[in-house]
């Protein structure tokens, strides 16, 4: 008998005759060590949902904290997040949240075929096309505040949600594509996508925060008030334990006010 495998952990090795006579509960991850890929119990039949050994994987999630609910978590245009004179004259690097409860509402699978798994807390593909032996790439209920309660000064202090590499291995790299909008509030304004991200030892101790930069964005004349879509990829290598246990977001920095929609995140293992 297999106990019932949480996303949380890494699922249960199994061959493929194995598999076939296992009559697990619903919801059961098992990895097919004949064919190298998780797979999933939908109740009636097993489906694959990760990549082979050694592959990449993705997931994609639109779960920002932020998105409005009174429009369907779609931003209006005109409204987003306001990085404000006081952000510019601070210098500060505005980290994006994500939310379970956004995460719920929006990354649903818009397909038939294949059949999506209806597994939540994961992402939009619900589990497909993830690397091997990875059970998610995003914790949607995560609370900085909860695990840090007396923190100051590191950039995470109340945010929610974080990129999850927990199960990445070493050699992996990371590349995460930030898609947002920006509309410019005055000509002339540079902006610097990152990835907010804070090293931590085997304590969860956090030993380094800094931002992984991409390229600047640059908005001349004639771009005020007008919405402009970024698809941004930022990298970084996992090459240690504190790499695998970091904790990263998505944040801009801008020096001058801007308003941002934050719309998605493409984060992927590449091996």
């Amino acid at each position: 008998m297999i106990r019932n495998t949480s996303f949380n952990v890494r699922p249960d090795r199994h061959t493929s005759a194995e598999i076939a006579l296992l009559k697990p509960e619903e919801s059961v991850i098992v990895y097919d060590t004949d064919e190298k890929v998780n797979k999933f119990w939908n109740g009636t039949e097993w489906i694959n949902v990760g990549g082979a050994s050694g592959q990449s994987g993705y997931s994609h999630t639109g779960a920002f904290a932020d998105k409005p609910t009174d429009n369907n978590y779609v931003w209006e245009a005109g409204a987003g997040i306001d990085y404000t004179q006081a952000n510019v004259d601070a210098e500060l690097w505005k980290v994006f949240s994500l939310s379970n409860a956004v995460h719920l509402a929006v990354d649903n699978p818009y397909w038939t075929t294949p059949t999506p798994s209806g597994n939540t807390g994961i992402g939009l593909f619900q589990g497909a096309n993830l690397p091997n032996d990875v059970s998610k790439l995003f914790e949607f209920d995560y609370d900085y505040d909860t695990n840090y309660p007396s923190s100051s000064g590191t950039g995470f202090e109340g945010t929610t949600g974080r990129i999850r590499l927990n199960d990445a291995v070493y050699g992996d790299q990371l590349r995460v594509r930030f898609d947002f909008n920006v509309v410019p509030q005055i000509a002339n304004t540079t902006v610097e996508p990152a990835l907010w991200y804070s090293n931590r030892n085997d304590n969860d101790d956090i030993t380094f925060t800094f931002p992984l930069t991409a390229q600047p964005i640059f908005y001349g004349q004639g771009t005020v008030g007008r919405s402009f879509l970024n698809r941004i990829e930022i990298s970084a290598w996992i090459t240690s334990n504190e790499d695998v246990n970091a904790l990263t977001l998505p944040a801009i920095k801008s020096d001058n006010p801007v308003i941002i929609q934050p719309l998605g995140l493409l984060v992927t293992l590449i091996r």
